[in-house]
């Protein structure tokens, strides 16, 4: 295992706090809902755990480690398996990150500079389905639970998202410092010091092993929804992305507003941040097996042409 770069391993040491801050305002404003809030603060104090853990995500922009699939487990149970958490590797060139990856890099051909890539770890979580606290988190997301199936109880929810190539472009910003303030707060307003900070992540969709009666676009509805999303960004996400390629993203924590761009005959999501937190936009689109998420803190103006232009 190589050493992480200073942007590349900033999340890495940080970010658990606002998802934990939004699950708990989420869940504990009821008496189910409290039940499940104690359940779930006690998996969290799991120190290192050996077979079982329960890993909170950050969502907060390009450089987060982990994704939406991170919000799935805590939804179905008390304890999550973390089976599979390969380290980042950084890479030497984009056939050195291919390798790594299995896939081949694309990368924006209409950028110059030599970008720092990285290969980002597949990983691989395991739940146990508890129909009770299922219902609970439908309930507390003002979606009715219909009848759950009786086969659901106990089923085993297994998700994989595969190894991913990072490449980083330009001046970004220092890490966040490893605090609880940095944590809350997260990283700094941009400046234009930072113009030509460029991320790019690509990977495969995610796969899984769904238990019968289990409704994962309903779920990861709830997820982008944590995540920040309103429910009109989500309604258009979802019908732009299916689940399993969502669950093989990231997004940004502050979503001003939003656009569908074309990406060479393909439709793409622009969210547009206004620079309050982290990138002033980011870019996904799915395109030729791979999942694409293109963040920077220029002109939103920008990021459709550097996507048209991945070779």
């Amino acid at each position: 295992m190589v050493t992480e770069g200073p942007v590349l391993g900033r999340w890495r040491r940080c970010g658990a706090a606002l998802l934990v801050a939004l699950v708990a305002a989420f869940l504990a404003f009821t008496a189910p809902g409290r039940g499940v809030a104690q359940r779930f603060w006690s998996s969290l104090r799991i120190a290192k755990p050996q077979s079982v853990s329960v890993n909170v995500p950050s969502f907060s922009g390009p450089n987060a480690n982990r994704q939406l699939q991170d919000a799935i487990g805590p939804m179905l149970a008390d304890t999550v398996a973390v089976t599979l958490d390969e380290p980042d590797q950084s890479a030497s060139g984009a056939e050195g990150a291919g390798r790594l990856a299995g896939f081949a890099a694309q990368l924006p051909r209409t950028r110059s500079d030599v970008p720092t890539l990285a290969v980002l770890g597949a990983r691989a979580t395991a739940a146990t389905v508890h129909p009770s606290q299922l219902r609970t988190i439908l309930r507390e997301a003002g979606q009715p639970a219909a009848v759950l199936p009786p086969t659901l109880n106990g089923g085993i929810l297994t998700i994989r998202t595969p190894r991913a190539i990072r490449a980083q472009y330009g001046h970004c910003p220092p890490p966040v410092a490893n605090t609880l303030q940095g944590q809350i707060q997260g990283p700094p307003p941009p400046s234009t010091d930072y113009g030509d900070c460029l991320v790019l992540t690509e990977r495969p969709p995610t796969s899984a092993s769904v238990p019968a009666g289990l409704d994962m676009p309903r779920l990861v509805a709830i997820a982008l929804e944590l995540a920040g999303m309103s429910p009109n960004q989500t309604l258009d996400f979802q019908k732009t992305f299916d689940w399993r390629s969502t669950l093989s993203l990231t997004v940004p924590r502050f979503i001003r507003s939003y656009s569908m761009v074309d990406i060479g005959g393909t439709r793409g999501m622009l969210l547009n941040t206004g620079g309050r937190r982290g990138p002033t936009y980011v870019l996904i689109w799915a395109q030729g097996g791979l999942v694409y998420s293109l963040a920077g803190y220029g002109s939103s103006g920008d990021a459709a042409p550097l996507a048209a232009a991945m070779r």
